[in-house]
């Protein structure tokens, strides 16, 4: 069940596809929506002489009025949302951000952002971080992008991964609601078709045991998956993309996989994903 919901507002121009997302999936689901206003607090220098330190405490109060203006029009446009909702201010040092909106996510059902990659504020990282340490479901939408009315079509892209399964099981609630549901299997290794093999059997059973009707579609003769799956979502006209979230951790920085990366660089539709 999706009951509780945490959009990410950060002051640009993607705020109001975020909120138009957050209210069409709250509706959806008749769930309530958190609208998380990120204060970025300016880095704190120390200063030994006077006068740095009031230059250090004019820029702070510069900081949190420009950031109540923000809230005040935030305000205003929650006020005419269609769900019940609340609007919270979180103030937050750069370094900090990641980990503070993971940590707000982890008691929500459903964390919306704008995906990573390609986006104006190059919030790559912030976003990184919810999906790897929330442990909930992300739903990343396209910059600039137009909310749907509804999640009609659904494309899932499967392949039997730990990453892949939690993606499934959060998404289920809109697997049950879609009209249509299809699971997209990239294989690696030629078409299963020539050795007589049913990809995709056991997914279809499990989801069919969901009450979930899905049609499984191999796609195969690609030398990027990435772009295999890319290719069919866009066939499908789906208005959501689920997926797994996998990656690894490198000097402590959080690398996304190749598939994974193109999918959130290049799609036009949301994507659903978990790690």
């Amino acid at each position: 069940m999706i009951k509780d919901i945490v959009v990410h507002l950060t002051g640009s121009n993607e705020d109001r596809f975020r909120i138009g997302y957050a209210e069409a999936v709250a509706e959806l689901f008749d769930a309530h929506l958190t609208g998380l206003q990120v204060h970025v607090l300016p880095e704190l220098i120390e200063y030994s002489d006077p006068a740095g330190s009031g230059f250090l405490q004019t820029l702070l109060v510069e900081s949190h009025e420009a950031a109540q203006k923000f809230h005040d029009s935030l305000a205003e446009r929650f006020s005419a949302l269609r769900v019940p909702h609340e609007l919270r201010r979180l103030d937050v040092y750069p370094s900090t951000v990641g980990n503070e909106l993971a940590a707000v996510a982890r008691i929500a059902d459903l964390f919306i952002g704008t995906r990573p990659y390609g986006v104006p504020t190059r919030e790559e990282r912030i976003e990184e971080a919810v999906l790897f340490k929330s442990g909930r479901g992300c739903l990343l939408v396209p910059p600039g992008g137009k909310s749907p009315a509804r999640f009609d079509t659904v494309f899932v892209a499967w392949n039997n991964t730990r990453e892949a399964a939690r993606a499934l099981a959060e998404s289920m609630p809109f697997l049950r609601r879609a009209r249509q549901v299809i699971v997209g299997i990239a294989e690696q290794h030629g078409a299963s078709e020539q050795y007589g093999e049913a990809v995709g059997a056991d997914i279809g059973r499990h989801l069919s045991r969901q009450g979930v009707v899905a049609e499984i579609r191999p796609i195969n003769g690609w030398a990027n998956a990435g772009e295999g799956l890319l290719n069919e979502a866009r066939k499908s006209s789906a208005d959501l993309v689920v997926m797994g979230g996998y990656g690894h951790s490198r000097f402590r920085e959080w690398v996304l996989g190749g598939v994974t990366r193109h999918l959130l660089t290049h799609a036009t539709v949301p994507i659903l994903i978990a790690h």
